[in-house]
């Protein structure tokens, strides 16, 4: 804005007005991540069973070999999911700790017809290697802490039983139980035989939905990978909270330079004013 005594400099307000456009734009798609979190969140505590008390008591499968237990499973039901192409891959992280990568696709992104994967990682520890089939289990967006995580049965070569369970005070806890395979389909007759293998150990199998894998997105056709791990989670947590400073920063050096530039506008405005003279101020 240009006149006959004083300048107010807009050049630098619209600079200002376009790099604060684009953090927010940024902040927006960070929104946007942080949003798909609390789908997943609410995913994973769909996929729980609660009851009052402490976890029950399950028997462990003895002497796990923890190295032929290792790798791709597919989960054939599981308590309480609406996800389909649900599999688990547990690798090593160290001799006492495991990953276990979930990898499924989501219901409410499947009804909006958006091609994606989804993977979710926790540590898994072994606090006891002599029976290393009762771990512990931490997934990243679970606030709550850890949970115990057992290897009721298995033969490697086809099938296995986990089952999750987590207390909360003294007088709740949430449950989860899959039956897995190593292929997408695991034979009736299996799956009849460890579902009542579970019901003789007192763990209810009414809850259990079937997965669906017959039409799964391969990682590499998805237009959108969703992948959580704790780093992950640090990562955008961090992210948002630069993104807010910044935009707060930006904001608060634009109104400075505006109050300062206003100001000088209002002193020419008077000066011009005591000597009775009319200004014209064109922009």
């Amino acid at each position: 804005m240009n006149g006959a005594y004083g300048r107010v400099d807009l050049s630098r307000l619209k600079s200002l007005a376009v790099r604060c456009f684009r953090e927010q734009c940024c902040f927006r798609m960070k929104v946007v991540g942080v949003a798909v979190m609390m789908v997943m969140v609410v995913s994973t505590a769909a996929g729980h069973d609660w009851g009052w008390g402490s976890c029950p008591s399950i028997k462990t499968f003895p002497d796990l070999d923890v190295d032929k237990f290792l790798g791709l499973w597919y989960v054939i039901q599981q308590t309480d999911t609406t996800s389909s192409c649900l599999t688990m891959n547990y690798s090593r992280a160290s001799p006492t700790q495991l990953r276990a990568t979930k990898s499924r696709q989501l219901l409410v992104l499947d009804s909006l017809s958006i091609e994606h994967t989804n993977s979710y990682t926790a540590k898994l520890d072994m606090p006891d290697l002599d029976n290393p089939a009762a771990m512990r289990v931490k997934w990243p967006l679970n606030l709550a802490g850890k949970a115990d995580y057992r290897v009721v049965d298995i033969d490697y070569d086809n099938y296995a039983v986990v089952f999750e369970c987590q207390k909360f005070a003294n007088f709740l806890h949430r449950k989860s139980t899959a039956i897995l395979a190593r292929s997408p389909s695991l034979s009736n007759e299996i799956i009849s035989e460890k579902r009542k293998a579970l019901n003789d150990m007192g763990i209810s199998t009414g809850d259990l939905d079937a997965i669906d894998h017959s039409v799964c997105v391969k990682r590499e056709d998805a237009g959108l990978n969703i992948d959580i791990d704790e780093e992950t989670i640090k990562k955008m947590l961090k992210d948002a909270s630069q993104s807010v400073r910044n935009i707060a920063s930006q904001l608060a050096g634009g109104a400075s330079d505006l109050a300062a530039s206003l100001a000088e506008l209002s002193r020419t405005l008077a000066s011009t004013s005591s000597n009775q003279e009319a200004v014209a101020i064109i922009d």
